[in-house]
């Protein structure tokens, strides 16, 4: 560098230093700096504490509902690259043509106004930029007066000198009037125009430009309004045209009638649903949220609940619920929470879906899918639906009968309460508390509190409890949460026992007749379509539920009252049922002519650990050589249990006297299957009137200790062994019943706990004795000294 050019460069140096250490420009520089971070970092946005309204579509893109802000107003949150880059130029034009200049103030206007004012003029021009106008709105100033006017004017230097003038128009079009209660250009294009902001025309937005200036003389919504726009359109499309002479067409279609959507206009559809999603504040929806819905089919759905309920009126059936879940996918395509939302009479506005309510024996089919996981049950095992009694409770079915034996699936089909609650026991009520609590089932006590009344129903659970439930059993154990808006992530939690329980379990409600004479309803005999379902009913007759799953979806229905009334046909089987299945019947012809017709799904995979054998119908269990109706059912290898059938046994008979042979001797007997049951079903079979194949008597030279079914013990059915029985009340001691059965049918047992004798019965008499509390051993004796021997124990429970 030359040296005169290098002393010229530390003389700039010098001098620069000299100003910048004078006062002022330290003060300048502090303020400039103060003012970026107060701007970058303590400024919060302008609509920061403005509420918006949701926009919500079904999954096709159809409006469902607009909904109201707390304040009462359509307004819908509009980010400013989704705006029409047409009515920012038109805003512009008409309202403020030096915006992107002046400080948040326009001096001039501002001063001609000032002027107008003074002179009293009736209606002066007004001096408000856009920046004034946010202001107005942000702060909810008045304006009209000259103190309002003022704050007005400190209020938009503030909003200029801390925001950039993108953001101030964007807070101008979420804010701005366009008549009656709705503000903000994102809720005017959508209910005058149907179309979001960013779609808007040049003509409809030269419209909207208008109505701010005057929303009460321009909005859209009245009459009045559009006749009073048409002049200002006219107008502004006059000052568009001659800064944009190529837009010349405007002129025709300024003259062209308007027509705009009126609030009254706005679609109420599928309420519930809306009413629940806005009420999850926590759930980060957009202002324009696409739901899971698909609304063509939801109103096909309600519908037919409306015609279901009408005819059974009479019954006093007057409200329902109902969901449909794609189990494959978590969406939920219907969401019905009552049979007329507007119906006060019926509480109508109450969310059936969401409500907690007893769910009858709709969560049986759990207890059976832990039963079978493990190893207690397959499908055909025999189980017993006879009278048991824990103390005081007593449970029974809700037929008042008792099947005796019975298979797994039938017990669980026809909801039999005795070999669901002995289950249970098997189990541990706290093993399948917790199996509910993974579920995502909140609204639980604790375990003691239920019992085992939670298999009947005690636990209270919603209708999206159940639906989740069948989603889960349906994917073979995967817990995956319900989705309402489309594009949700998928949450794919935890599994819980194993895809086997869940296939075998759902084979066994399979295995249900959707006609039986117990549902009087008619089904289409022709339909290949496969359900997997269950019927529930509350105490009481409070509630009816069904709830089933068919090609990729579950479909859950409730029938009863939000006041809960009791009714004697609120019965799953009776009531919830036929509406169940006539909404399958509108669902599978809805998907008919579709590209995606529902098919059944069979729920194998082909890494599934499950055996087919053939099974024993009559008994159960597997089938020996000797059983007359054998079907082909599934088990687990290695879990579950494998024993045969054992009802069915081949005995040598004697061919001359017809009785039973002490041996088998190929030249003087016979072999002749005969049915073995024990004690306890021959007496309930003998008390109902029902024969049973069994076999002869041995012939008098057979000694006692020959046979091999001479000495069986009696069957203890009450109290059940290792049970623990809880004393509600303050007393030490509770009335408990005794009772069993004896393969020799008129004898006599005598009964004995600890060092006491407690009396005598016959088969299935109940001989009732005071218990006190602690650990009890029990035996029963028959004539011949065969003993059988149980503990169980007795606590208090306060």
């Amino acid at each position: 560098m030359r040296p005169a050019n290098l002393e010229h460069l530390r003389f700039s140096m010098k001098r620069i230093k000299r100003l910048f250490s004078k006062p002022i420009f330290v003060v300048i520089g502090t303020l400039i700096v103060m003012w970026f971070i107060i701007r970058t970092f303590f400024t919060a946005p302008i609509l920061s504490n403005i509420t918006f309204s949701r926009a919500y579509y079904d999954r096709n893109g159809k409006l469902l509902r607009i909904t109201l802000t707390p304040d009462d107003k359509y307004r819908i949150f509009t980010p400013l690259d989704q705006i029409s880059p047409h009515i920012i130029k038109a805003i512009i034009l008409y309202e403020d043509k030096y915006f992107y200049t002046h400080f948040g103030v326009n001096p001039i206007s501002v001063v001609r106004a000032v002027r107008q004012y003074a002179s009293g003029v009736s209606r002066p021009v007004g001096g408000s930029t856009i920046t004034m106008q946010v202001a107005r709105l942000v702060y909810d100033i008045n304006s009209k007066s000259l103190c309002g006017k003022i704050k007005q004017i400190i209020a938009a230097i503030y909003i200029d000198l801390f925001h950039s003038k993108s953001e101030i128009l964007e807070a101008y079009f979420n804010l701005a009037p366009y008549g009656g209660n709705i503000e903000g250009l994102g809720a005017a294009s959508k209910i005058y125009f149907g179309k979001q902001a960013k779609d808007l025309t040049k003509i409809e937005s030269i419209t909207l430009a208008t109505i701010p200036q005057n929303p009460n003389k321009r909005g859209l919504n009245t009459i009045n309004g559009i006749k009073n726009i048409e002049s200002m359109r006219k107008n502004l499309v006059h000052k568009w045209v001659v800064e944009n002479p190529q837009d010349s067409d405007l002129y025709v279609l300024s003259n062209m009638p308007l027509t705009a959507g009126k609030i009254s206009d706005l679609p109420f559809l599928a309420p519930h649903l809306i009413d629940n999603l806005n009420t999850q504040k926590n759930l980060a929806f957009g202002p324009h949220t696409i739901t899971t819905i698909d609304i063509n089919l939801q109103q096909k759905l309600e519908q037919t609940l409306r015609n279901a309920i009408s005819a059974r009126k009479s019954y006093g059936i007057t409200n329902a619920a109902a969901i449909l879940v794609n189990y494959k996918t978590m969406e939920v395509l219907s969401y019905i929470g009552s049979a007329d939302y507007f119906n006060k009479q019926i509480f109508g506005q109450n969310d059936g879906v969401r409500a907690y309510r007893s769910p009858g024996s709709t969560l049986k089919p759990f207890i059976y899918a832990m039963a079978v996981d493990r190893g207690l049950i397959h499908g055909f095992s025999l189980l017993r639906d006879t009278p048991i009694n824990f103390g005081v409770y007593a449970p029974e079915n809700s037929d008042n009968e008792f099947f005796g034996p019975v298979l797994a699936h039938d017990a669980l089909t026809h909801s039999r309460n005795v070999p669901a609650i002995n289950l249970l026991r098997e189990i541990g009520i706290n093993n399948f508390y917790k199996l509910l609590k993974q579920f995502g089932v909140n609204n639980l006590r604790a375990p003691e509190h239920y019992g085992l009344s939670v298999a009947l129903g005690g636990a209270e659970v919603s209708m999206l409890d159940i639906a989740k439930m069948y989603a889960i059993m349906a994917n073979l154990g995967v817990i995956r949460n319900i989705k309402y808006i489309t594009n949700t992530q998928d949450d794919t939690q935890q599994t819980v026992l194993s895809p086997e329980a869940f296939f075998l379990t759902l084979d066994m409600l399979g295995r249900q007749s959707t006609q039986t004479t117990s549902i009087p309803f008619t089904k289409n005999k022709q339909s290949l379509l496969h359900h997997y379902w269950k019927t529930g009913t509350s105490s009481s007759y409070r509630d009816a539920w069904t709830a089933g799953i068919f090609g990729d979806f579950v479909l859950v229905v409730w029938v009863g009252n939000f006041d809960g009334k009791p009714n004697n046909a609120f019965s799953g089987a009776r009531a919830a049922a036929p509406i169940y299945f006539a909404l399958s019947d509108t669902i599978i012809k809805y998907y008919q002519d579709t590209p995606q017709p529902i098919q059944n799904n069979n729920f194998m995979t082909p890494n599934m650990n499950i055996a087919e054998v053939e099974m024993c119908e009559i008994g159960g269990n597997i089938a020996n050589a000797y059983c007359p109706k054998k079907t082909k059912s599934y088990f687990i290898p290695g879990k579950s249990p494998i024993a045969q059938n054992s009802v069915f046994r081949a005995i040598p008979i004697d061919k001359k006297s017809g009785l039973r042979a002490c041996v088998a001797d190929p030249k003087t007997t016979r072999m002749a299957v005969y049915e073995f049951w024990d004690g306890e079903y021959m007496d309930m079979f003998n008390r109902a009137g029902i024969k049973r194949k069994t076999a002869p008597k041995f012939m008098p030279e057979c000694a006692p200790s020959e046979p091999q079914d001479a000495f069986v013990p009696p069957i203890i059915t009450s109290p059940m062994a290792d049970s623990t029985i809880v004393i509600t009340s303050n007393q030490t001691s509770t009335p408990i019943g005794f009772s069993a059965f004896s393969s020799r049918f008129q004898d006599k047992m005598m009964w004995f706990m600890d060092d006491t004798i407690l009396g005598s019965t016959k088969n299935g008499e109940v001989l009732e004795y005071n218990v006190s509390m602690g650990d009890h051993h029990v035996r029963v004796t028959d004539s011949t000294g065969t003993t059988n021997e149980i503990t169980f124990s007795v606590i208090g429970g306060k």
